[in-house]
């Protein structure tokens, strides 16, 4: 009894031993360091995505997933490919690799494959490698390596009117911005105005405090301060700011300017001029206030038919489109309006020339300072 109680003993203390030496060659067999040095701090693309190594103790072919994910958003993006590592040092060679992409959204999507960045936010970038086991009852160990990234969107988009601590003569200032983006005609804005209150920066005001004014959806790169937001008050500092969006999607903000009106700034209540003008006899001696509405009376003596060709140039003659740009008149009293507000970019309180020239060789100018409708007293 005892000689059989030994023998078993022994068999299974082999057993084991056996077992023991089997995890250790099989541990020993794959063997996987994924390095993602090469990439980490720097700002992940399509071109760069791949730029890590993996090193293998052996020939093994194996699943690879790469995946980025937001912190704050369900945003996130994802591969897989098989791979066949060979032993020492791998190098991912981006054309001999087939992935099968997941995107969450289609303007991340567009926004990685299309302009080669990714939103601003903090994500997590991880890449996984499973060998694929030809012994199913021994389920392969998997290899895991992540890295952090903040991708930021600030100076991107450049305030520029009016500058940070400006003191300002109007109570409706226009604000406007410039976005340094290839595709900027595809984005949209939003622009946040807030007070600045005791002890605060400019930043801290737009984060904390409930905003003066918060436009969304901004399609052009500036705005007049409308006056159906909460009026701006003197001697009150304010801080504004804009953000740009790409599909809906965050892509970066501005720095946060601040600005002033000084308490003697009266309210200012301008001669606007709604008649028609006759600009044969007004010329440009004399800059009219136009309010939105340029409405203009041209007498036809001469000819029968005419057709007035329009032009628009700024104080420094540089050309404004305006549409339409021709008129057909007919001999006699001709009165026409051309909508400034909807047909030419013009600017609130500055100073253009409208020019008329005739089929018949004939050139009228008519100076006047624009006034945007939806901003006066």
């Amino acid at each position: 009894m005892g000689h059989l109680i030994s023998c078993f003993q022994f068999r299974l203390k082999s057993i084991c031993a056996l077992l023991i030496l089997l995890s250790v060659a099989a541990s020993a067999q794959e063997q996987i360091i994924i390095n993602m040095a090469a990439i980490d701090g720097v700002p992940i693309n399509p071109a760069n995505i791949f730029s890590y190594t993996m090193q293998s103790t052996t020939s093994v072919s194996v699943q690879v997933k790469g995946s980025i994910r937001y912190r704050t958003s369900n945003m996130n993006l994802s591969y897989t490919y098989t791979y066949q590592l060979e032993p020492g040092m791998n190098k991912i060679i981006p054309d001999q690799i087939q992935p099968i992409w997941q995107v969450s959204h289609s303007g991340l999507r567009e926004l990685f494959f299309t302009y080669n960045m990714l939103p601003e936010g903090t994500y997590e970038y991880c890449v996984t490698v499973t060998p694929n086991s030809v012994r199913p009852e021994m389920p392969a160990m998997t290899y895991n390596e992540c890295l952090y990234h903040r991708a930021d969107g600030f100076f991107l988009i450049n305030l520029i009117d009016p500058e940070d601590k400006a003191k300002l003569d109007e109570f409706n200032p226009m604000l406007s911005w410039v976005a340094n983006y290839s595709f900027s005609n595809e984005l949209n804005y939003r622009l946040r105005v807030a007070e600045i209150k005791e002890g605060q920066n400019p930043v801290s005001a737009v984060m904390r405090n409930q905003p003066m004014f918060d436009q969304k959806d901004l399609m052009q790169n500036s705005i007049i301060y409308p006056i159906y937001a909460k009026p701006l008050k003197a001697n009150q500092p304010y801080a504004w700011t804009v953000d740009a969006y790409f599909r809906g999607i965050l892509l970066g903000g501005s720095e946060t300017w601040q600005f002033i009106i000084p308490e003697d700034t009266p309210v200012v209540h301008y001669p606007v001029t709604r008649s028609y003008i006759d600009i044969k006899r007004e010329g440009e001696s004399v800059a009219l206030y136009i309010p939105g509405e340029l409405k203009i009376k041209f007498l036809l003596e001469r000819y029968r038919k005419d057709i007035l060709t329009l032009q628009i140039s700024d104080e420094g003659g540089k050309p404004v489109k305006i549409k339409p740009d021709k008129l057909n008149i007919t001999y006699g009293d001709n009165r026409f309006v051309v909508n400034l507000k909807e047909s030419a970019n013009l600017r609130h309180k500055k100073k253009y020339t409208l020019t008329l020239n005739s089929q018949h060789g004939e050139q009228y100018k008519l100076s006047f300072i624009y006034l945007n409708p939806e901003f006066i007293h």
